[in-house]
Order: C-alpha cells, then structure tokens, then sequence
C-alpha cells in the first residue's frame, strides 16, 4: 500500500468514528427528550429508526495503512 492510500485509508476510519460519535450524542439526546416528556414513544421509535443506521467498517485495510505508515516513518 502506497502513502496516499494508507492516508486515505485512515482518513476514512476517522470519518467513521466522527459518524459514530455524532450516533452516540443523538441516541443520548433522544434519550434524554423521551426522559424528560419531550417527546412520546412513538415519536422516540421514529427518530430513533432514522439514527439507528448499521453501519461497519472493515479494519482490514487500516491495518495495512498503519503498517504502510509506519513503515514510512521509520524509513
């Protein structure tokens, strides 16, 4: 693997985990909107479903990114 890709690799990893963080504080708000009456139960399973999006990353090629990076900084 190339620098740039490796890069590119690890820049889509921390994409994915900016994706996730943003999931986590918008559970964390409908959660606290659902404890505090601001919302329903049918309204929290709906905003709920628009959140709650599966989406996974393959680490495999971060792996060989990290190596590839590594391996230019001890060059």
């Amino acid at each position: 693997m190339k620098l740039d890709e490796a890069r590119a690799e690890c820049e889509r990893w921390l994409s994915y985990l900016a994706r996730q963080e943003e999931r986590s504080i918008a559970l964390q708000k409908l959660a606290s909107d659902r404890r505090s009456g601001k919302c329903d139960d049918i309204e929290m399973r709906r905003r709920m479903s628009a959140i709650d999006r599966v989406t996974v990353y393959d680490g495999a090629r971060l792996a060989d990114a990290v190596r590839a990076m590594l391996k230019h900084t001890n060059a």
